[in-house]
Order: C-alpha cells, then sequence, then structure tokens
C-alpha cells in the first residue's frame, strides 16, 4: 500500500510535468502543407528548426527555416519542401 501511495505521489506529478512539455512545444506551431510559423519565446532557434522539421513530416515533406523575424515577438517562419 505504501509503495502505492509513493508512486501515485511522485509519479503523477512528473507524468504531468512531461506531458505539458510535450504538448507546448508542438501546438505553438501555426501552418499547413507548404509551411507556418513558430513563436520563439522560451525555445531555441535549434527547437524551432525541430518542430518545423516534425510539422513537415507529417505532410511527407522536409522544412527549411527561411527568416527568424522579431515584428510583434520573435517568430520563426518556415516553408515545408519536397
Amino acid at each position: 500500500m505504501n509503495r502505492l501511495v509513493a508512486a501515485m505521489l511522485f509519479g503523477t506529478p512528473t507524468a504531468l510535468a512531461l506531458s505539458g512539455c510535450v504538448t507546448t512545444a508542438t501546438s505553438n506551431v501555426t501552418g499547413s502543407d507548404i509551411g507556418g510559423i513558430i513563436p520563439m519565446a522560451g525555445i531555441t532557434r535549434q527547437q524551432a528548426a525541430d518542430m518545423a522539421r516534425a510539422h513537415c513530416a507529417q505532410y511527407g515533406r522536409s522544412s527549411r527555416i527561411l527568416a527568424i523575424r522579431s515584428e510583434d515577438g520573435v517568430k520563426a517562419i518556415f516553408e515545408c519542401t519536397s
């Protein structure tokens, strides 16, 4: 019984914290099969490139970062290429 309680006390918050990171990272991409925009708040350029790659992979395509723009907050603009 004590092991079950300990697992719930320590396991549940960890699982929730990790699931929040995954959801946040992928839900910030706005785009389609031709490309999109990623807000750069709290992420690195490499993370943005990885997010663009994952987004374009859904369409069987590769990604290419076109620009990092600072108007209205820093955003990475990318395109999906064949």
